[in-house]
């Protein structure tokens, strides 16, 4: 029987991978792409070829052989990057773990070690698949040995060898010696490409015939460039050729392996913070549903009721008939107070023919029931999303949740890393307990209320599971809050916000129909004229919206400059565009259109499919847990990225209006990144400024221009505030000079004045990043965390960009924390005091509430109050109030 043994050309994977994918690293800042990489190539020769026979080759480290032949083999190679030679342990160790034979030898390389096993393999009559994509190793296809390329799936035999080269694959060294290698240092003969190479091949068949019969060339110029080539084609075969006599395995048990180590890949995968792995290999359990309960009757729910007069937390869930939880329906409630106890309540469930099933309580006992419980003053209230819970509970039962309110996915937002998955299921898989899906207990129904279809015990162990879970997370992470610093965080400004942004999203905010449309005709009839005139410029009809057609326009046709072909042609980004605008009509009417087509899709035409049929309103979603740095985002639709610098962009905003006999009040935060700058920098010069009431940017101008505060132009205080607000996102030179549009040199003298006038701006930049380079993160004034593992890297682009983020970081963080404590503290005062405002958005360091003229004076004033003392700084903060009859600026 033919066995088919797998050579893995191990060394050659390393490289790839470390170049194919973008740099990785964990928590601890160790780089981890070359390694995960590396895994990845095994794991799918494994899954898609499940070979039996394996070994994977390496290189040795030092000279081999080819160095006494040659002096200069590879000496145009640089040396490995210190971020992938710190990974090579963790490579050797995963192919350890994972018992693969290996191939190794001191003094020689991966190929020539492939190639030995190669000849004893199929001497002993076995097929051989190469994995590789070196094409040296092409030399060993036959009709018993392949080569397969796992990153670009391309399998190499016989006939694709002599397709692809024209020689077939015994031919290949003596081709290959003529062209030479550069990337090894291997010279050939000067001026013999490929082409040239198999024509000479197919001509002579050998080199040595080619030399033997060098006269019957016609060609004076190839023939000389052949004599003068004739020592190096010779010796670059040399070099090529690969090396089969070196001592490896012969027998085919060698290349036989064990099951993997589990324990040690599981530890591996562990250190190096590869959770989708991990994830792969866990052992999972199952959640106990022992202690679930299904309260189907009168006395099913008084049990429960005695039980929770006990409580001294108690989580909840609800289980609907839509993902919009302002207008979903519930279907059942699910309770826990204590880890071994849960019960599920159905309400709302149907059978095939849509009819509601037997055996549920009414709906309005289960809400007078649970009312006392859930409206206390003084009962913790838990949930995973929370937000969700309290719309629903509201909106479809007409309960308020009161009391302390904790939510485990904020928890896990504040607590866990940024950029992951809090899913309660996925936080859950990660401490070994696989919860069932949503799609398994649906059975993959996609109508919107499929949930109410489920059997009824089904949807008790599920959502039971849910309640379960959100409490064992609670207890894990409740201790962590307070010990990383982040109590007062939780309690007072992210867990008040729940209901607020819950209220917020309830309410909406109105917009005109009739606006949209008229906006929806006038951007249409703009884009067909910027059509026309991008055609005309370009000299012919191209699909605008195609990267490729466009890109062939620009550098092929009009042979513009900045052309940076990708895998699937030219570059065509934002950034090429505003760089070619400066030099050409083209790019720019193409920047307008871009724009203006955004503006048309992504707002116009989306907001009036938002508008709810019923309210008239749109109802944006506010999410509490996107941002690394902790700003609130929205979506469906998006209103924070209205673009207000336009006059396009305004033009939307004049379509949001307040309800009918309203206006609307904007409170907007003053400069305040650079007012917590001035906190966190402690610069005499910032904060004396802040506190006199200084235009702070008219200031700047007049010290970077050395003129006086009296000749400052518009145009100097908008380089000014440039420079101010990059600062704080960590603006180099390059960045200020492509903002700016001047050079860069007169970029750094901006800087470099700005920073002797505000000396301990710089200090604080030094500082900050000094201590995250010390504590592995950095935090806001109110305790909010961000990790930076990537602020020791020796990458030197990675590890300045987490080095800019450490300076952001606590600015725009802490200014994020102050608008979340205004929203509690102006919600506060709007109760107290009875208020006839409300707050209808949140959109960066802006409060947009809804009120009737009549009562602007009386608003205004304890609205500006409460935002002004949100935060006590070294600094005021200033709160700038504007009313209108729409949002627009």
């Amino acid at each position: 029987m033919q066995e088919e043994i797998y050579l893995i050309d191990g060394s050659a994977y390393i490289y790839r991978a470390y170049h194919a994918l973008s740099p990785l690293s964990n928590s601890r800042g160790l780089a981890t792409h070359a390694v995960y990489g590396f895994i990845s190539i095994l794991r799918r020769l494994f899954k898609e070829r499940t070979p039996s026979y394996v070994a994977v080759a390496f290189d040795s480290r030092g000279p081999v052989f080819r160095h006494e032949i040659y002096r200069d083999y590879k000496a145009n190679r640089p040396p490995m990057p210190a971020d992938l030679a710190e990974q090579i342990p963790y490579i050797r160790k995963y192919v350890a773990a994972a018992n693969l034979p290996i191939l190794e030898q001191v003094g020689v390389e991966a190929d020539d070690l492939i190639a030995s096993a190669v000849r004893c393999l199929q001497r002993e009559g076995h097929r051989v698949v190469i994995v590789s994509g070196d094409k040296d190793l092409l030399q060993l296809v036959n009709d018993r040995v392949t080569m397969w390329d796992p990153m670009k799936d391309k399998v190499m035999d016989s006939d694709e060898v002599k397709k692809k080269y024209n020689v077939t694959p015994a031919q290949l060294l003596d081709c290959f010696a003529l062209i030479g290698d550069s990337a090894d240092n291997i010279p050939g003969v000067p001026g013999i490409g490929p082409k040239t190479a198999e024509k000479l091949i197919n001509q002579f068949g050998t080199l040595e015939k080619i030399y033997e019969d060098i006269g019957l060339l016609k060609q004076p110029k190839l023939r000389d460039k052949l004599v003068e080539g004739r020592e190096s084609a010779f010796l670059a075969r040399d070099l090529i050729r690969l090396k089969s006599d070196v001592a490896v395995p012969e027998r085919l048990s060698a290349y036989a392996f064990a099951a993997p180590d589990g324990d040690q890949i599981r530890d591996l995968y562990s250190e190096l913070e590869f959770t989708s792995l991990l994830k792969e290999i866990q052992s999972f359990s199952a959640v106990p549903r022992q202690g679930f309960i299904c309260v189907r009757d009168d006395s099913d729910l008084k049990k429960m009721v005695k039980a929770l007069m006990a409580a001294t937390i108690l989580c909840v869930d609800t289980e609907t008939t839509s993902l919009d939880a302002r207008t979903a329906q519930l279907v059942g409630i699910s309770l826990c107070c204590e880890i071994d106890r849960s019960w599920y309540i159905p309400i709302g469930h149907r059978d095939a023919d849509g009819r509601r099933c037997s055996r549920q309580l009414k709906p309005e006992t289960v809400v007078q029931a649970l009312r006392p419980f859930l409206e206390s003053s003084t009962l913790p209230k838990l949930g995973h999303n929370l937000k969700y819970d309290y719309t629903v509970l509201l909106q479809s039962g007409g309960l308020t949740l009161k009391g302390p309110l904790y939510d485990s996915l904020i928890a896990a937002y504040l607590l866990e890393e940024t950029g992951r998955s809090f899913k309660l299921d996925d936080l859950m898989s990660e401490r070994g307990i696989r919860m069932t899906s949503f799609e398994q207990v649906t059975g993959g129904d996609k109508r919107p209320d499929c949930f109410a279809y489920v059997d009824i015990q089904a949807a008790c162990d599920y959502s039971c599971e849910d309640v379960y879970a959100a409490l064992v997370l609670w207890r894990q992470y409740e201790p962590l809050l307070q010990e990383m610093g982040m109590g007062r965080l939780f309690y007072e400004v992210e867990m008040p916000l729940v209901p607020i942004l819950a209220q917020m999203e309830i309410i909406g905010i109105a917009i005109n129909p009739d606006a949209l449309a008229r906006l929806s005709a006038e951007f249409s009839a703009k884009l067909a004229v910027l059509e026309g005139e991008i055609h005309a410029i370009a000299g012919r009809e191209f699909n605008i919206n195609s990267p490729r057609q466009l890109g062939q326009i620009l550098f092929d046709e009009l042979h513009l400059p900045y052309g940076r072909k990708t895998k699937t042609g030219y570059s065509t980004d934002v950034k090429v565009l505003e760089k070619l605008a400066v030099r050409h009509d083209l790019p720019a009417r193409i920047l307008d259109y871009r724009t203006l087509a955004k503006l048309q899709s992504t707002y116009v035409e989306r907001l009036a499919q938002l508008q709810d049929p019923v309210t008239g309103r749109v109802h944006t979603s506010f999410n509490q847990a996107v941002t690394a740095t902790g700003r609130l985002s929205s979506s469906n639709p998006n209103l924070q990225n209205i673009p207000i610098r336009s006059e396009d962009g305004n033009r939307i905003r004049q379509a949001f209006v307040p309800a009918e006999g309203m206006v609307f009040l904007a409170a907007d935060y003053s400069q305040i990144d650079l007012r917590v700058l001035a906190h966190y920098s402690q610069d005499k010069a910032l904060i004396g400024a802040f506190r006199a009431g200084e235009d702070i940017h008219a200031r700047t101008a007049a010290e970077i221009f050395g003129v006086s505060p009296l000749l400052i132009t518009p145009e100097m205080r908008r380089v000014a505030k440039s420079i101010n607000f990059g600062i704080v996102y960590g603006m180099s030179s390059f960045g200020l000079s492509e903002q700016l549009n001047i050079g860069r040199k007169e970029a750094q003298t901006f800087i470099d004045r700005y920073f002797r006038l505000y000396e301990g701006v710089k200090r604080f930049m030094g500082d900050v990043v000094a201590q995250a380079r010390r504590d592995g993160y950095v935090t806001t004034l109110l305790g909010r965390r961000r990790n930076l593992p990537d602020i020791g890297s020796s990458n030197r682009v990675t590890r300045e960009f987490a080095e800019r983020t450490a300076i952001n970081t606590p600015i725009q963080g802490t200014a994020a924390d102050i608008i979340k404590l205004a929203m509690v503290a102006v919600d506060q005062v709007i109760r107290k005091d009875g208020l006839p405002a409300r707050l209808l958005l949140q959109v960066h360091d802006e409060l947009v509430f809804e009120l009737p003229p009549a009562d602007l004076d009386a608003c205004s004033g304890p609205i500006k109050a409460a935002m002004e003392q949100a935060l006590q700084m070294d600094v005021p903060l200033v709160v700038n109030c504007t009313v209108g009859p729409n949002l627009a600026k």
